[in-house]
């Protein structure tokens, strides 16, 4: 139903406006509508509780969490749980860890996810799926497979840079730098051919933090 607007005339007393009985009509139309679409009709249900959290346990809702662009998500540290539709990818992301991470879908394929520590400025150390403890731990990362490479927390100091060999130059297909408009998070897609089957992880600033990585 179309809003029902009382009729209050042109000015005060001109005898224009709605006669009480009608005003009040409509009045009454306005608020059956109101809590038959948010209530059970006699009484409203209280979607936003007292934590100011939505609340509600039936019917078949519907919330729309859309962006044009993965540059258009808020920040994923000040909404840690929140979940996006990100229109430009296709894909539905979740915050955690100060980042947006994509679900896995029949497109994207696997992904796992490694954060990165410093072991002053020696070493790297990472934690996540199967990681090696200790020092510079070396991967084996498969075709196909989506790798993140989390190094928020240390790329003042320590940038971290796929490269062919140690001090050599940057390996770019399927690499993605700061990805998610998140500094210091790589996403490495592993091409099904790639030019090359060993590569190295390397800090640009100390060239003895370096791990191999084996594509498979």
């Amino acid at each position: 139903m179309t809003k029902q607007t009382v009729g209050i005339g042109s000015s005060a007393n001109d005898g224009n406006g709605d006669t009480l009985r009608s005003g009040a009509t409509k009045i009454n139309a306005n608020f059956t509508e109101i809590y038959a679409a948010v209530g059970n009709g006699s009484t409203l249900t209280d979607i936003i509780d007292s934590n100011g959290l939505i609340n509600v346990s039936s019917g078949a809702n519907k919330i729309v969490f859309y962006y044009a662009n993965l540059s258009d998500l808020p920040s994923a540290g000040t909404y840690h749980g929140a979940v996006a539709h990100v229109h430009a990818t296709g894909g539905l992301y979740f915050a955690h860890a100060a980042a947006w991470v994509r679900l896995n879908d029949e497109t994207t394929g696997p992904v796992t996810k490694y954060t990165a520590g410093v072991n002053g400025s020696t070493a790297y150390t990472f934690t996540g799926p199967g990681a090696t403890s200790g020092n510079n731990p070396n991967f084996t990362f498969y075709k196909g497979h989506t790798y993140l490479l989390n190094n928020a927390a240390n790329v003042s100091a320590h940038p971290l840079k796929i490269r062919v060999s140690a001090g050599g130059s940057n390996f770019t297909t399927g690499v993605t730098e700061n990805y998610n408009s998140t500094t210091g998070l790589t996403q490495f897609i592993v091409p099904h051919e790639p030019s090359d089957s060993s590569l190295v992880y390397q800090c640009t600033n100390h060239s003895g933090m370096v791990g191999n990585i084996t594509i498979v």
